[in-house]
């Protein structure tokens, strides 16, 4: 399959890989596209070469095994892919459990387009939340490769709280929009101690009101925004940029590593069909599936903007595009490889794999 070549000197130029770990690491993108799956046999099955599916299947375990992947080297390839510069970073996680093995993966992403892009991820050996060694170790790791000042913001869930957490962002100068839990426990212009929630009255879904002082929440010098959401419960955001006009609308986008994860899980690769249960096993799996992940939501970019009349994005009663920027450059995906592998026609492989030298960055609004 001479066309494959293509694709593995993009990788061999981005990853420091042996030239057969390269071969396989092509083959498995794209058999995880076209079998939608994480099951290991299934990606097997859809290698795009005469080898038996045992072959295959013992050759992905090898790669699973043995192969160290170096997690600056993906993110770099993932960051110049989207040609991104300054970021807004959301962390968040997410976990399955097979028989008595409970997969906790917490990742980190950037606010892009709609969705969040995968850049960093550590897995957790255990069910529940991090603590903040283990997140402020993960947002070192982005400061270590592309430096503090690439950082807008960082947008988190209430589960991401805590004294030690808010002091580290402040003290390393990182601006925050982070939802808080409705108890946590501020000061009121009495003096008096009070769980913040009851400083909020009138509150609805539609309007979001802003207090109008400072306040200190886990020890942090904060602005705090809230509202209500769907269910009536309250949404408080707090922020340490001062400057933000809108730390809710902010706070918002970080529903995009939501998408991101449901795009990994079942309405893309279903990464739960896996059944390793290795931590570092499972985190060579996760990196397979974002560069896949990355290069359909990319086609999806570039479709759409090439195409912006055919694929005209109705919202939903809810206010979200009926139709998915990563399904849309999934199918296309899809639809080039069968007719590249049905038709041998190189030039559909050439076309999508093109894609990943895309040199302007297609940009669409949202």
């Amino acid at each position: 399959m001479p066309n494959l070549i293509r694709l593995e000197t993009i990788l061999s130029q981005n990853l420091n890989l042996h030239k057969a770990k390269i071969n396989c690491l092509s083959h498995m993108i794209i058999a995880i596209i076209t079998a939608q799956s994480s099951s290991l046999k299934k990606i097997a099955r859809h290698f795009t070469s005469t080898t038996q599916t045992d072959s295959n299947y013992r050759r992905i375990q090898r790669f699973i095994a043995d192969t160290d992947i170096d997690e600056h080297q993906i993110a770099t390839l993932i960051y110049n892919l989207f040609g991104l510069n300054k970021v807004t970073l959301t962390i968040d996680r997410t976990n399955w459990k097979w028989g008595k093995s409970n997969i906790n993966i917490f990742m980190l992403a950037v606010v892009h387009q709609g969705i969040a892009i995968p850049l960093y991820w550590t897995m957790l050996a255990k069910r529940g939340n991090s603590n903040t060694l283990e997140r402020t170790e993960l947002i070192e790791k982005f400061i270590q490769n592309f430096g503090k000042d690439k950082i807008q913001k960082v947008l988190a869930d209430r589960e991401f709280v805590g004294a030690n957490w808010f002091e580290w962002l402040s003290k390393e100068k990182i601006k925050f929009a982070i939802r808080i839990k409705k108890h946590s426990k501020v000061t009121n212009s009495r003096g008096e101690s009070v769980q913040i929630h009851t400083l909020f009255h009138n509150l609805n879904q539609q309007i979001t009101y802003h207090h109008d002082r400072k306040l200190v929440v886990d020890n942090c010098p904060v602005n705090v925004c809230a509202k209500l959401d769907s269910d009536n419960d309250y949404v408080i955001v707090a922020t340490n940029d001062f400057d933000e006009p809108d730390a809710m609308a902010t706070y918002a986008k970080r529903w995009q590593i939501e998408t991101l994860f449901s795009c990994l899980k079942g309405r893309g690769f279903n990464l739960e069909d896996t059944h390793l249960t290795k931590p570092d096993r499972v985190s060579k799996l996760v990196a397979v599936n974002a560069l896949a992940f990355c290069w359909a939501y990319l086609a999806g970019l570039i479709k759409v903007s090439q195409q912006p009349n055919h694929y005209k994005r109705r919202n939903k009663s809810n206010g979200r595009p009926q139709s998915s920027i990563f399904a849309i450059g999934l199918d296309w995906l899809i639809d080039e490889f069968r007719w590249f592998i049905l038709q041998r026609d190189s030039t559909a492989f050439k076309r999508v794999v093109g894609l990943l030298c895309f040199r302007r960055k297609p940009t669409l609004v949202f």
